[in-house]
């Protein structure tokens, strides 16, 4: 692919915004359209039957379908004009059922949480391997202003990390919209997508960005996350302001929405979990009140009660990021720059090592990276294949003033924005790329040996990394490959310092054994060993179901 960013700008109502949107970029709509489709049963079904995958794609839709009832008019207008115009041949049960792909993440997350809270039907037993598969625990952001940044304006920073590599990553797109009423405002995400949901910045200067969480409070109804960000987009002024919002506007879902403000050089999150909305703000001396951090856990004593975890992995995922962001941020020796904010995100390191799996920022599946100074107008994002937070950048500008049209980095002349590639961040390296393919054939067709391939060629590239032998182990053990598998785990534990992926790696070596004596070695190496989290792993390795792995949580179940 060659990086290019796609710059869109939408004017007049809601509907004539998505009718423009649609027409624009059909072709890269109806790709989006099919991936969104199949994404429920893919992810949370898996490689299982024929039926779990019917019956989780019915569940999907229902609350789908639910959700979609009671979205604001206005916005079920843009999404039934969008998806008109980019697909008009479509027939008329197609195109409401492209509709409902609006609320595919929070049907999906809906999904796990009931799973996990009532153990129904093809997600019987506490959490299976392929729900909790679905639990992506990705996206990192960090905030900072005032004696933290350079100029003292307030920049933002955000990863988004998902499991659409090949998808969301061939084509980014930064899009604004000038609405008939409310404010004017701009999404950053993948063409032909319209949802104003990853990334957004409005003319208040209040930048918004949703992270994934768990929480068994999920309702059947509620507002979906495109529409609650559609409306502090183009309403909320200040923080308070956002809070009030979602306040009056009940998430269905739970999430984490981290929001900067340019004009009050402040800070916060709102940990939503269907009917709740609590508030994390900055805390300490005024070093750290300059800035905050945010993953996928929540932070707030009130929404801590009621938290899901598929496993002990994901808490360390998500608390490892948060920890070497906040760490990067505030070990800074001078005030920050919108390029080194950026570099931040693209940081490998984890107990001294540098790694391409894991509870890293640079995730395999980054698929979209920014670093914004919404005062100034200004942003450098991610434009080349996953992980964006490496690779080409795009240096983009804009004014809130401008004609509507579809432009790219090429020819923009009179668009009123301002864009152009640089090379200001690490470029990916070889391990990276083979990293990138394992992911993307693993995740979206289940294809073992071809993950183990480019996981191979990935170690080869980075013999030093010793989340790639704990990778490649487990797969090896999903492909009945077990002295392969062994052979993965005594070189990850000759590299790995880290306790709890020690732990893994132990773990990992019981399911391989192929003999009894073997394996009562390895778990009394289990039974020896000590870490967070170590209880769920000795009772996981003395299971016998079939392993499932998970990439993405650098997890197995």
């Amino acid at each position: 692919m060659t990086p290019n960013l796609h710059l869109t700008r939408l004017t007049g109502t809601q509907e004539q915004m998505g009718a423009q949107h649609g027409a624009f970029a059909p072709v890269a709509a109806r790709k989006l359209f099919a991936f969104y489709r199949t994404m429920p049963e893919r992810a949370l079904a898996g490689d299982v039957s024929a039926l779990q995958r019917f019956v989780v794609r019915q569940v999907a839709t229902a609350w789908q379908a639910s959700l979609a009832r009671t979205r604001p008019a206005e916005l079920s207008a843009r999404t039934r004009a969008f998806v008109a115009a980019a697909a008009p041949d479509a027939s008329a049960r197609e195109k409401k059922l492209i509709a409902l792909t609006m609320a595919t993440m929070d049907s999906m997350q809906n999904c796990v949480s009931l799973a996990a809270r009532a153990q129904l039907g093809p997600f019987a037993n506490p959490i299976t391997a392929r729900t909790a598969a679905a639990a992506i625990p990705a996206c990192s952001t960090a905030i900072a202003w005032g004696s933290a940044t350079v100029d003292g304006e307030l920049m933002f920073a955000r990863n988004f990390d998902f499991p659409g590599v090949g998808i969301w990553d061939d084509a980014a797109a930064f899009t604004l919209c000038a609405p008939t009423t409310g404010q004017r405002y701009g999404f950053f995400g993948a063409r032909g997508a319209d949802a104003p949901v990853v990334t957004v910045v409005n003319e208040a200067g209040l930048v918004i960005a949703p992270h994934t969480r768990w929480h068994r409070d999920v309702t059947w109804s509620g507002a979906m996350i495109v529409d609650l960000v559609h409306e502090l987009a183009r309403r909320a002024e200040t923080l308070d302001d956002a809070i009030k919002i979602a306040r009056e506007t009940p998430a269905s879902s739970s999430w984490g929405i981290a929001i900067g403000s340019a004009r009050e050089k402040s800070a916060l999150v709102l940990e939503l979990g269907g009917p709740h909305v609590e508030i994390v703000r900055p805390t300490g001396p005024r070093r750290r009140n300059e800035t905050l951090t945010c993953t996928n856990r929540y932070r707030s004593d009130g929404m801590q009660h009621g938290q899901l975890a598929a496993s002990h992995a994901w808490a360390h995922h998500s608390d490892h990021r948060e920890q070497r962001l906040r760490g990067l941020v505030e070990g800074r020796t001078a005030p920050l720059t919108l390029p080194e904010l950026l570099g931040f995100l693209g940081d490998r390191e984890l107990a001294g090592a540098r790694r391409h799996f894991g509870s890293i920022l640079a995730q395999p599946t980054n698929v979209h990276a920014v670093a914004i100074s919404p005062a100034t107008r200004h942003a450098l994002v991610g434009i080349d294949r996953a992980p964006c937070c490496e690779g080409t950048v795009a240096d983009l500008g804009w004014t809130w003033e401008g004609p509507s049209g579809d432009w790219d980095l090429a020819k923009h002349e009179g668009s009123g924005f301002a864009a152009r590639a640089v090379d200001i961040v690490a470029p990916h390296d070889p391990a990276t790329l083979h990293v990138r393919e394992a992911v993307r054939v693993f995740e979206q067709v289940h294809d073992v040996a071809a993950a183990r391939t480019s996981l191979d060629r990935a170690i080869a590239a980075a013999p030093e990394d010793p989340s790639l032998q704990l990778a490649a182990a487990w797969l090896a053990v999903e492909d009945r490959a077990h002295d392969r598998a062994i052979s993965h785990v005594r070189a990850g534990l000759a590299l790995e310092a880290d306790p709890y992926r020690r732990g893994q790696l132990f773990a990992c070596g019981a399911r391989a054994a192929t003999t009894a004596a073997e394996r009562t070695r390895w778990l009394a190496e289990l039974d020896r060993h000590h870490c967070d989290g170590v209880e769920e792993l000795r009772r996981r390795a003395r299971r016998k179901a079939p392993l499932k792995t998970n990439l993405l949580m650098a997890d197995a179940f």
